[in-house]
């Protein structure tokens, strides 16, 4: 695929316990972060549960065609280490897709 063409993107958030206001601006960073690299967010999935489960996120990208995934941070995912490898895993060796943090900490 060439550099100039836009490749389609998932987004994924965490809004168990977030204000509708939270997730407008969460969805607003992904959003802006895609087109900035030149992504196309076709998908935002909401994460409903307290728990973190990524059980089936392997197949939602690989079945959507989907190379990339933006998260807000990967501290927003999960706040345990484990947990973060564990999802970090899930996307990045069984979906074999890239994982993007909209707003890392650098």
């Amino acid at each position: 695929m060439p550099a100039s063409e836009v490749e389609p993107a998932f987004g994924y958030i965490r809004v168990h316990d977030a204000s509708s206001e939270e997730v407008a601006l969460l969805e607003k960073q992904l959003e802006e972060y895609a087109e900035a690299h030149n992504l196309k967010l076709r998908q935002i999935y909401r994460e409903r549960h307290s728990t973190l489960r990524v059980g089936g996120l392997d197949d939602w990208l690989v079945e959507g065609g989907v190379r990339h995934l933006i998260v807000p941070s990967m501290d927003h995912v999960s706040e345990h280490p484990i947990a973060r490898l564990v999802f970090y895993e899930a996307v990045c060796l069984d979906a074999r897709a890239e994982l993007h943090e909209a707003c890392s900490k650098s």
